[in-house]
C-alpha cells in the first residue's frame, strides 16, 4: 500500500503492507529511533508518538490510519522549542521519569500541555489533575506517582506562558 503523511516534519512515501504496525515503519522503513516495543502486545507504552498531536501507542495503529497524518516521534519533538518546556520543567522539580519511559511520557506531556494551550482563552479547568492522571497511564511504568507528574505539568505550563508559546 501506498501511504503518504509527515513523520518529523518530512513528507515520506511509503509502499508497505497496510496492516504494518507504526513502530515498526518507524524503525524499519524510516531509520527512527524509536523503541520498538519488547511489551509483547502487553501495552507497556513506551512507544508512544504524537499523531495529529495526539499520543498513541505505536505498535496498536497499522499503516493505513497513518495516510495523510502527521507523526511525530520522540527523536523530532526533541529538537523543537517546546521540548525545553518539559526539560526544564523536570529540572525545576527535580523529578524525572525513568530511563525506560522517559521519552513516552514527555510526548504525553506535550500533547496535555497542547490540549491546554489549544484555546484562545485559557480556561484552567480544561486539562484537570484527573486528566492528566488518566492519560498519563497510556504508560504503565510506575516510576513517578500522581502528585509528581501534576507538579512537573504544572511547571511546563508555566514555561510555555513565560513564553507565550502555544503550537507548533
Amino acid at each position: 500500500m501506498k501511504i503518504e503523511c509527515t513523520i518529523n516534519r518530512t513528507a515520506h512515501t511509503l509502499n508497505v503492507n497496510s496492516n504494518k504496525p507504526l513502530n515498526m515503519i518507524l524503525s524499519e522503513d524510516i531509520g527512527s529511533q524509536i523503541r520498538v516495543s519488547q511489551c509483547d502486545g502487553r501495552l507497556c507504552g513506551n512507544c508512544v508518538v504524537l499523531l495529529n498531536q495526539q499520543a498513541v501507542l505505536s505498535c496498536l495503529i497499522p499503516a493505513f490510519l497513518i495516510k495523510n497524518k502527521e507523526i511525530l516521534t520522540f527523536e523530532g519533538f526533541r529538537k523543537t522549542r517546546f521540548f525545553n518546556d518539559i526539560e526544564r520543567a523536570y529540572n525545576d522539580t527535580n523529578i524525572h521519569p525513568c530511563s525506560h519511559c522517559f521519552e513516552s511520557k514527555t510526548l504525553i506531556l506535550e500533547e496535555l500541555l497542547q490540549q491546554f494551550f489549544s484555546q484562545d482563552k485559557i480556561d484552567e479547568s480544561t486539562i484537570g489533575e484527573e486528566t492528566i492522571v488518566r492519560e498519563m497511564r497510556l504508560n504503565r511504568c510506575s516510576c513517578l506517582e500522581a502528585h509528581e507528574i501534576i507538579a512537573i505539568f504544572n511547571a511546563a505550563v508555566s514555561y510555555r506562558r513565560k513564553r507565550r508559546v502555544r503550537r507548533y
